[in-house]
């Protein structure tokens, strides 16, 4: 092997991070309630009229939605079948304005 007593010390090297601008990605949502999530699919219904929503975002929106009805109604049926009483969440869900 050669030795590299001829050549000058490498520059150390920086170890940066590239900044970028910090802007909120997301708003701050209400407490899930039925009233909000209506609110919610509505103004995103609107946003796609208005072109201010591309489609793909409003659907997984709307999935998403889709997903929490769907979980409550499960619920509500579990509780249904073994004579048991709502729970509270969805009480508090359905009810709470």
């Amino acid at each position: 092997m050669k030795a590299n007593g001829n050549k000058a010390p490498l520059a150390k090297r920086k170890r940066a991070v590239a900044r970028t601008e910090s802007k909120q990605a997301v708003t701050v949502v209400r407490p899930l309630t039925a009233s909000s999530l209506k609110d919610v699919l509505w103004e995103t219904l609107n946003d796609i009229k208005t072109e201010q929503m591309l489609p793909s975002r409003g659907d997984a929106i709307a999935g998403q939605a889709r997903e929490i009805l769907r979980t409550i109604k499960t619920q509500m049926q579990i509780a249904g079948q073994s004579k048991r009483p709502i729970p509270t969440e969805i009480i508090e869900f359905s009810e709470r304005r």
